[in-house]
């Protein structure tokens, strides 16, 4: 059996919430955002003049897919989808999540190093098959420097030929709606985590300002625990000083919630960024889950 064939039977979104009205000509009113890597595909439909988030699709896969395989698969959702490949989205942002990302201020940034200050991350070069990209944050007046395989972008750019993609790393998001959550929850300080299978994002933020960001492996709530603990200690912070806010692929009912909550003793769920409106059915959905996607259509245009 072709791949293409095994790969279409298994396509169906996990999470599906639409309003119904929305078809392919309320297109040209709406921001486009995707989340993608190598075990989810997520896009949201955003409607410019008033922000209500009018469609939420994510897909999600069981087993890991190679960078073909997972191209196959989102080839297949466009095609069979009523409006995802449409050429009429006013705007279109794409948040990757890969490894290999970098935070470099503003003022020693050069373009022409870009694959330069991911070799000292990664410690070692750029993969051939990889593109390297940078994103300006002004929140943090930083560049966000990180690559994406470029089968990925080269299909999405095929894709919409005629629309400008801003391409971003995940973190970008996770911070504008990391450094928006000190208005939106009245906080000085707080510890945002966003989870993955096996993976959680950190940021800390104080006063509205950045002070800590990476990406990081764990195998168990044991793992997780220490190594949120220890990155409080490296800042200087006691665990009961902060408020800790959990985002994405995680539960109440989780080992990693319950060995986290026997340290952390402000720990929350976070919500739906405040900026956007939503429909009704939104509420059936945990708050908390689509944090990285939702602030993806929050980033500003450059």
């Amino acid at each position: 059996m072709a791949l293409t064939e095994t790969i279409a039977k298994e396509i169906q979104p996990t999470v599906k919430v639409a309003d119904e009205s929305f078809g392919i000509n309320d297109t040209q009113l709406c921001t486009l955002s995707i989340e993608i890597d190598e075990l989810r595909f997520r896009f949201c439909a955003v409607q410019d003049d008033n922000r209500q988030c009018r469609w939420l699709e994510d897909y999600a896969s069981d087993t890991f897919l190679n960078k073909g395989e997972l191209l196959e698969k989102l080839k297949q959702i466009t095609v069979e989808h009523p409006f995802l490949g449409a050429d009429s989205w006013k705007s279109i942002s794409v948040a990757v999540n890969t490894n290999a990302f970098t935070l470099v201020p503003a003022p020693l940034f050069r373009k022409e190093y870009a694959a330069e200050y991911l070799h000292l991350v990664l410690g070692r070069t750029v993969q051939p098959e990889d593109r390297v990209m940078h994103h300006y944050l002004a929140q943090v007046d930083a560049y966000n420097v990180f690559t994406i395989p470029s089968e990925w972008s080269e299909w999405l750019m095929g894709q919409y030929p005629f629309q400008t993609i801003e391409f971003c790393h995940l973190t970008s998001p996770l911070i504008t709606g990391a450094l928006a959550s000190h208005k939106e929850y009245n906080e000085p300080r707080i510890l945002s985590a966003c989870f993955e299978e096996e993976y959680v994002t950190l940021l800390f933020s104080e006063g509205g300002k950045l002070l800590f960001c990476n990406r990081f492996r764990y195998s168990n709530a044991q793992e997780l625990t220490y190594l949120i603990l220890f990155t409080l200690n490296q800042l200087n912070y006691q665990p009961e000083n902060v408020k800790m806010y959990l985002y994405g692929e995680i539960t109440p009912y989780a080992d990693t919630y319950t060995e986290l909550a026997r340290f952390i003793p402000h720990l929350n769920f976070g919500q739906n960024p405040g900026a956007l409106r939503y429909t009704a059915d939104f509420e059936d959905i945990p708050g908390h889950r689509y944090f990285g996607l939702l602030n993806t259509c929050l980033m500003p245009r450059q």
